[in-house]
């Protein structure tokens, strides 16, 4: 399969990435074709390298105390993930799951040792991902401890859709885990942007109707 290399250069991370640092890791990289449902790895497993979503949608998930599914990032073509672990050679800390088929692009820890022998300096470059990626989760908390519910479901469904022709396929349920509120709540205030005319709602999935607006709510 052919790499698309404008989008994957349009992602912050790697589109930040010097011209010959970006050409070492993706020599080392591999497609790897994975079935809906399929698994990329899972909680507690070993390191398997780096990885890139070319097509299709990756989902990140964890599990509470009680055993609650939370869903906690979803990626689309161009996003890369899994950088932690290969960082720092620990255990992986989610369940990362193909929805709908998906094709991705995979760096082997073999296949990344080699690059970084090339450019030590990618070294830095997954660091700034791993800093990135926690950013992104600190954000999330101050905004579930400072926001209303009515301003986390808004940026959920405006930056979720992003790319993706403005539909987002996803059960009310792991919406709400995404947000952190309960599954009665998120179903409330999707009625209402409905109303309102921002999104239409089907079965498991949302079309955003008026993206401009939805930010414009998350802006709040």
């Amino acid at each position: 399969m052919q790499i698309d290399a404008k989008m994957l250069d349009r992602d912050p991370w790697f589109g930040a990435i010097p011209p010959e640092r970006r050409t070492a890791l993706l020599a080392e990289g591999r497609v790897r074709a994975v079935t809906t449902g399929g698994s990329v790895y899972g909680i507690g497993d070993p390191p398997n390298g780096l990885w890139c979503v070319l097509e299709g949608q990756v989902r990140l998930k964890g599990y509470s105390a009680n055993g609650v599914e939370m869903l906690v990032l979803v990626l689309r073509p161009g996003k890369w993930f899994g950088e932690l672990s290969t960082l720092d050679g620990g255990p992986r800390p989610h369940d990362a799951l193909a929805f709908g088929d998906t094709r991705l692009l995979h760096i082997a820890m073999p296949a990344f040792g080699r690059a970084v022998d090339l450019q030590p300096m990618l070294y830095r470059d997954l660091g700034l991902l791993v800093c990135a990626h926690q950013r992104s989760a600190l954000d999330f908390l101050g905004q579930s401890v400072s926001q209303s519910v009515r301003v986390r479901l808004a940026s959920s469904l405006a930056h979720s859709t992003i790319g993706a022709d403005g539909y987002l396929q996803v059960r009310q349920d792991e919406l709400a885990a995404l947000v952190g509120v309960s599954r009665q709540s998120v179903n409330r205030h999707l009625r209402l942007f409905e109303q309102a005319g921002l999104i239409a709602l089907g079965y498991r999935e949302i079309r955003v109707r008026d993206a401009a607006g939805l930010l414009a709510i998350a802006a709040e």
